[in-house]
C-alpha cells in the first residue's frame, strides 16, 4: 500500500507498551515506531477498525510515573496489521517536553 509522506516529525524504531480502548474493547499492544505526532502500532480489532476512527490511548513512556493518555485518530491501516494513529488531542507541555527528550535520547542510541 502506497501513502504520501506527510508526517512533521521523525519516527523512532521503539517498543513501548500501549492501551487503546475501543468503546468497550481494550487492546493491549505495543508501538513499533513513536514520534510527537503519533504512533505505528500492530493490531487487530473485531469489527476492524476503520480509517477516521478515533480512539482513546495510553502510551507508557519509560521516563514517566503515569502513561501519557491522548485520543488518536486512524491514519492508514496496513494489509499486516499495521495502524498508523495520529495523536489528536495535544499532551501538557510537561509530557510533550518528556517525549520530546526521550525520542532525542532514543535517536542518538542512548538508554
Amino acid at each position: 500500500m502506497s501513502r504520501p509522506e506527510q508526517r512533521q516529525s521523525e519516527r523512532i524504531a521503539t517498543s513501548l507498551p500501549i492501551r487503546i480502548e475501543r468503546g468497550e474493547q481494550v487492546v493491549e499492544a505495543q508501538t513499533i515506531n513513536v514520534s510527537l505526532g503519533g504512533v505505528l502500532v500492530a493490531l487487530r480489532f473485531e469489527p476492524p477498525a476503520t480509517i477516521g476512527e478515533r480512539f482513546s490511548i495510553a502510551l507508557a513512556l519509560p521516563t514517566l510515573a503515569e502513561p501519557l493518555r491522548a485520543q488518536a485518530e486512524v491514519r492508514w491501516i496496513g494489509l499486516t496489521g499495521e495502524h498508523g494513529l495520529q495523536f489528536t488531542t495535544g499532551f501538557r507541555a510537561k509530557e510533550t517536553y518528556a517525549i520530546g527528550q526521550w525520542l532525542e535520547k532514543q535517536r542518538k542510541g542512548s538508554p
